[in-house]
């Protein structure tokens, strides 16, 4: 990952998160990022953007949490 948004760790499980990021940046999908609180899924989106051809365009995150299911 070229911009890995400061992420900390070298663990198997870290670098595993790196190369999906990779992966996922370098295609033309919605991406969406599930897990626990402070697990650092935003850093992940960051991360993505900032590795995608978007990378120019502005970054928007969503708190699905936030919206009522019936928005969904």
């Amino acid at each position: 990952v070229v911009n890995d948004q400061g992420m900390i760790g070298e663990s198997r499980a870290m670098r595993k998160v790196k190369t999906h990021i990779a992966r996922v940046a370098a295609t033309d999908s919605t991406v969406l990022i599930t897990g626990e609180t402070g697990t650092g899924k935003g850093l992940v989106a960051k991360a993505i953007h900032q590795n995608s051809r978007r990378k120019n365009k502005p970054f928007i995150s969503i708190n699905c949490g936030a919206i009522p299911e019936n928005l969904l």
